[in-house]
């Protein structure tokens, strides 16, 4: 599956947020504007999809995602995924989306209930989209039952039920591969990443897992991953390793290792021990250019650590084909020189994941495309309005930051700093 679109409403700070995605897109505003409660929106988003119905109802009634702006007072949460998925050799285009309540705090407790949710596909030779599931109210929602009918056949669901999760459970239905793909989609928001070092703890791995399932790497499980990647997939561990040392030139080579920790059983069992030590655990070993021998990655800087991290993680994301991952301020603890190669290697080993970074560095600015980028406005209103750059003013942009001796990031953040909310820039520049 690809995504190429998600919208979000209702939620945090945020009101009527679209974003396109590309191989790699990006959120740029200043701290405390709403970038990461986009990332945190959509992670949300996808997850109430899967839950499970007592899940999707604590979650319409968890005040901490309750929008509490009051601009947003009473505003139904709204998300919608627009992208591309794959039924054997063909390709299908689709919308969906959902809507739901938050709890209310009235007397009757209305609220947290699905009051919309609909599907819309099209095959590369349809010239519109075709509703497959349509639902405007409580209680009951509409499928499309075969390929010559209509989008009427009734299904009962419950106030906390998504239809989309009742159909997967219907074998015959002639689109039920763009069901269940929906239902399992996956995506991945990773934090700010400021401590590193917390990521390569060594600890032994669970029992009874994919090894290449991007539970791995978790925080503390690179060794084990890269232990398995090497193992399983040893083209995508040589093309990693490739990226890695090609853009941490310091490091000549990295290995994992297995250290087996397994001692004789009567001594385990004289001892009587509360708890089960790990048999093994896994470390990554690193050669650095100016070492006489390999060192445990734990000895390298955090910067190194966490782009080794991020450049793992991305792989496994493609490998597992997880469409989209998130991640958040990419360039703390990155040296900015370090910043145009390490965008580069994202996209090389993403394949068809997209990536949504968000970003207050004017350094990071400068090595993205504009039309890849969406800016935090000033608003009125206390929201979340992120804009696109007008394509036809990016020549504009690029000679005003020459004129006035600044990058092109110090320029646009300068531009939004200065910014009123009714002012004409606004409207000038952006979309």
């Amino acid at each position: 599956m690809i995504l190429n679109k998600v919208k979000i409403s209702g939620i945090f700070n945020l009101k009527d947020v679209e974003i396109s995605l590309d191989d790699l897109s990006a959120l740029i505003a200043p701290n405390n504007y709403g970038k990461s409660n986009v990332l945190q929106a959509i992670d949300f988003g996808v997850f109430f999809m899967e839950a499970s119905m007592k899940r999707k109802l604590s979650l319409m009634r968890n005040r901490s995602f309750i929008p509490i702006n009051t601009a947003l007072e009473g505003a139904p949460f709204s998300f919608e995924l627009e992208g591309v998925f794959h039924d054997g050799e063909n390709a299908f285009s689709f919308v969906y989306g959902y809507s739901f309540e938050w709890l209310k705090t009235s007397k009757d407790d209305t609220g947290a209930k699905i009051i919309a949710e609909y599907l819309k596909l099209k095959s590369d030779d349809d010239l519109k989209y075709r509703s497959y599931i349509n639902r405007e109210s409580t209680g009951v929602a509409y499928y499309l039952a075969s390929p010559t009918g209509r989008c009427s056949k009734q299904l009962p669901v419950d106030d906390n039920m998504l239809a989309l999760n009742k159909l997967a459970n219907f074998d015959d239905l002639f689109y039920i591969n763009a069901i269940r793909q929906l239902n399992k989609l996956d995506v991945r928001e990773i934090g700010t990443l400021q401590h590193p070092d917390r990521l390569f703890n060594m600890i032994a791995p669970d029992d009874d897992v994919n090894e290449l399932s991007l539970e791995y790497p978790k925080e503390e499980k690179v060794g084990y991953y890269l232990n398995s990647l090497k193992e399983l997939a040893p083209d995508k561990y040589e093309l990693l390793k490739d990226v890695v040392t090609g853009l941490l030139i310091t490091i000549e080579d990295f290995e994992p290792v297995q250290i087996d920790l397994r001692k004789d059983e009567e001594e385990q069992d004289d001892k009587k021990l509360p708890f089960r030590l790990p048999e093994t655990f896994y470390d990554v070993r690193v050669k650095e250019r100016y070492n006489n021998q390999y060192t445990s990655i734990n000895r390298i800087s955090s910067g190194s650590k966490k782009i080794f991290f991020i450049l793992t993680l991305v792989i496994a994301a493609e490998i597992n084909k997880i469409p989209l991952v998130l991640l958040e301020e990419l360039e703390n603890s990155v040296h900015p020189r370090l910043l145009q190669n390490l965008l580069t290697a994202i996209v090389q080993l993403a394949g068809d994941t997209k990536v949504l970074i968000t970003s207050h560095s004017p350094y990071l600015i400068k090595y993205l495309e504009p039309t890849k980028m969406k800016f935090g406005i000033p608003s009125e209103e206390g929201v979340a309005d992120f804009r696109s750059l007008k394509p036809s003013k990016v020549a504009k942009v690029l000679k005003n930051a020459s004129a006035e001796e600044v990058s092109v990031g110090e320029y646009m953040f300068e531009m939004l700093l200065d910014m009123d909310c009714d002012s004409e820039l606004v409207n000038e520049y952006f979309k």
